[in-house]
């Protein structure tokens, strides 16, 4: 039985979840199913045949059968321009359909980043809060024995302990937050995230916002799905 690989990179994280991930399968499938439709509109405009036949039995003093069969063809002469537009349309819709298939790849792999990074955060907050416990309880027990050595008060002891519990309770949120993290990662790539690298830095960033805005404008998936769908 085969195991999906963990995903130790960025790279390979948004590589498996683009084969795994059901979201993105189940816009393919639906995509699969639009692009069906320009060959049934064209269909329309094929000549067709058809067969039938009957049989007819008499029950009378002289049993008797009538046999028949008919043969239709039929070819489209003018159809007011129907089948062209028909077939336009769905074409415009299956390319509506592509860039909605684009716009969900990028939610998906929008989501894998966060939840790549939402799992480096709560692995390192965890270690930060557990080292937070161990210094504190190593502090508790220093001001303990000052305490009793008369150095310090009971207040400052009880002060003392009162922080170690609420770094406790930090480590049993950021474990759990960690938990739900790894869940999600889980969710949309496929395997558990195992010794995740840092990502590197983003690469083609635009130069300016109005630079950024006039390549969402042109090439957002969203607003091309829109035009095709007005088309």
């Amino acid at each position: 039985a085969a195991t999906p690989a963990a995903a130790d990179t960025l790279r390979e994280a948004l590589a498996q979840a683009y084969a795994s991930n059901p979201q993105l399968a189940a816009a393919r499938a639906q995509q699969r199913a639009t692009d069906e439709s320009v060959v049934i509109q064209r269909a329309s405009g094929l000549p067709g045949a058809s067969v039938s036949s009957s049989v007819t039995e008499f029950i009378d003093d002289s049993p008797a059968r009538l046999a028949s069969a008919s043969l239709n063809l039929t070819a489209p002469i003018y159809s007011g321009g129907s089948v062209r537009n028909g077939v336009l349309a769905a074409e415009n819709r299956s390319e509506a359909g592509r860039a909605d298939l684009r716009g969900t790849e990028s939610d998906v792999f929008s989501r894998v980043v966060a939840a790549y990074m939402d799992v480096i955060r709560g692995e390192a907050l965890v270690g930060l809060t557990r080292n937070n416990v161990a210094v504190l309880t190593t502090n508790l027990q220093a001001t303990s024995d000052r305490f009793e050595i008369g150095d310090l008060t009971r207040t400052d002891v009880a002060q003392s302990a009162s922080r170690l519990a609420l770094a406790r309770s930090d480590v049993q949120s950021a474990e759990a937050n960690l938990a739900i993290a790894r869940e999600n990662y889980i969710a949309l790539v496929g395997s558990a995230p195992e010794a995740l690298q840092p990502p590197p830095p983003l690469p083609g960033l635009p130069a300016s916002v109005a630079d950024a805005e006039d390549s969402a404008l042109e090439h957002n998936p969203d607003l091309i799905a829109a035009r095709e769908r007005v088309e």
